[in-house]
Parts: C-alpha cells; structure tokens; sequence
C-alpha cells in the first residue's frame, strides 16, 4: 500500500448491508487468531548482519495455527557469545565481527536466536556495463570488505533492478531488451551500482531516436574506414567502439563535425553534433595492415533537455539515469 493513502470504506454497487457483512467476517477472522505459539527469527534462526549502524533484529510471531502476529512485545537478551551490544527490544550494533546468542521471548515463549556480525563498510565494485541485445550473459564482480579492508565472505545481499532491461541469475546478468538501467547490490549499510545500457543491433544509426541506443558491426582491413552519419543535435550523444570478444584491437574511432568531449567513464565520446555529423570507425593503413579489426560502433542518443532555445528535439523514449563511478580497492 502506498504511504498516506486510506483505503476506501465503501465500494461501489455493495449494499450497506453486505458492507455490514463484511465487516462481521473480518472481526471473526481476526478473532480466529490463537495466542503466541513459536517464534522465528530467521532460517534456523540464524541471523546475519552486516550493518554497521544499528539494526532491528528480525522476528516472526506465529500462532498454533500459522496465523502471523504483532511482534511488538519480543524482548532480546544478550547470552553468550562475542559481547555484541543489544537493547532489550532486539536492536543490535555490530560493533565488530563476531558471533553471540541471544535469548529472545514473548510472556512464556522462548527461543535461541544465533547472530553473526560480519560488518560490511564497503562494496566495491560497479561501473558500466553495455551489452548489444543478444550477447551472452557477465559476471557482476564485487567484494564487500570491512573497515580494514580485508574481505567479508558472510553476507546477505538484496538487489535493485528493471527487470524488463535485464534479467539477473545469481549474479549473472543479462541483456532482456533495449534500454539503460541501473542495478544495485545492497550489503548492510553499502552498495555497488551497475550503470547498464543495452543497444539495438543495426546496419546504420539513421532514424535513431532519443533515448536509444544502436550498435553497427564493422570489420576494417588495414586502410579501411566506416562513416555513420548522426543526426544534428539537440539532444546529445554518446559514441564508443566495443571491442569483439575474439580481437585483441579494435577499430579507432573519430568524430567529425561535432563538439566532443573524451572521457574514460563512461568510456567514449560526449558529442553535440552538427549538421553533417558521422561516427568514423578506421583502420590506420600502417598499423598491422594484414590484420582485420573488428568491433560495433555504439550511439546512444541522449534523452531531450527539458527546454531548448535553439533548436527542435525529437521525443525520447526511455528516461535518463545517471552516471555512477566504480569504487575498487
């Protein structure tokens, strides 16, 4: 349910009456509920954190019949174990890695709860990721470390993503359809990002659309070029070379008749073009002339700005997201 909005009282074509009726068979259901029978915390009840700030502990309430209850009334006791700090009302601060145990009960419930502290200050990893719709799947690399920097092995890990971009198998990614999207791993209080973009394979980048993305396979002997003409701006573009899986060199690339901006990350070209702009994949005829390179030129065209003074912009397609920087050791 979303926050601050009440759900209606009434419902169109309903009697007041059977409003009434209703009403009644949701007191008796709620009153179908038994006292406290078990409580769980985890799989066997074995809790791991890797917050570094404070964190409640989880806890379910169930009664005989399986019905979820209020866990409102739990109370925690610290019993053996690495001396972790934690309030009565199961609030715990991993100051340091260690494991303890704690006694959590409800009136005459008791259970042994094992928690493990593996505080995480930081996921290194992320970056950019491009893929070309139908490449196979990458590894998503990443470490979480602790506050010395050596590696932290016990974590729980959540994930953030658009689902209808990429699709995600363990830590395995995949192109699912054209568009950019953002992927991010959560470890206790830190996270790694994934700046992804997925192009549409093409012959040509004419009639390319803001918000989208082409990429054109090229295959340059020595001497060789390829001109992509590109669209006059606004909006901007970004343009790179991706390099084939079985080449060790790739085409260069050059942009003519545009303002560009080189940058390593992400890596390539941040163009405004002008009337008569191309993407320029060559081979120097002197460098390994009997060698063929291979690659796709990749254009991203960038989303609309919100308001032009100059000049007219197509509409966009997809929305723009923005750049993260990797963070590695």
């Amino acid at each position: 349910m979303r926050p601050n909005k009440r759900p209606k009282l009434l419902a169109r074509g309903r009697s007041s009456c059977e409003m009434a009726s209703a009403a009644v068979a949701l007191v008796v259901l709620a009153a179908c509920k038994g006292p406290p029978a078990r409580l769980i915390a985890s799989i066997a009840d074995t809790v791991v954190v890797n917050n570094v700030r404070p964190v409640q502990m989880p806890m379910h309430v169930f009664d005989a019949a399986g019905h979820v209850l209020p866990d409102t009334g739990v109370r925690f006791q610290w019993t053996s174990g690495r001396p972790i700090p934690v309030s009565n009302r199961g609030v715990v601060t991993c100051t340091q890695a260690g494991d303890a145990t704690l006694r959590a009960s409800l009136g005459p419930l008791v259970t042994q709860v094992v928690l493990r502290c593996r505080p995480v200050r930081d996921v290194l990893g992320g970056g950019e990721l491009r893929f070309v719709l139908g490449d196979p799947p990458q590894d998503l690399s990443f470490a979480p470390v602790d506050s010395a920097g050596r590696s932290v092995t016990l974590f729980t890990a959540g994930v953030d993503y658009d689902s209808t971009v990429v699709t995600l198998d363990g830590w395995r990614i995949q192109a699912r359809a054209p568009g950019r999207t953002g992927v991010d791993i959560y470890i206790g209080d830190s996270w790694a990002r994934w700046f992804v973009s997925v192009y549409e394979r093409a012959n040509t980048v004419e009639g390319i659309r803001p918000g989208q993305g082409l990429a054109v396979p090229v295959r340059l002997a020595g001497g060789e070029m390829r001109s992509l003409p590109l669209p006059a701006s606004p909006p901007t573009y970004s343009v790179t070379v991706l390099p084939d899986r079985d080449t060790q060199r790739v085409p260069r690339l050059a942009i003519i008749s545009a303002n560009c901006l080189r940058h390593n990350f992400p890596d390539g070209y941040a163009c405004f073009a002008l009337p008569g702009a191309s993407a320029v994949a060559y081979h120097p005829k002197g460098e390994h002339p009997r060698e063929v390179w291979s690659g796709t030129i990749a254009v991203w065209r960038d989303q609309c700005p919100t308001s032009t003074a100059t000049a007219s912009c197509p509409e966009s397609t997809s929305a723009r997201l923005p750049v993260p920087r990797p963070r590695t050791p």
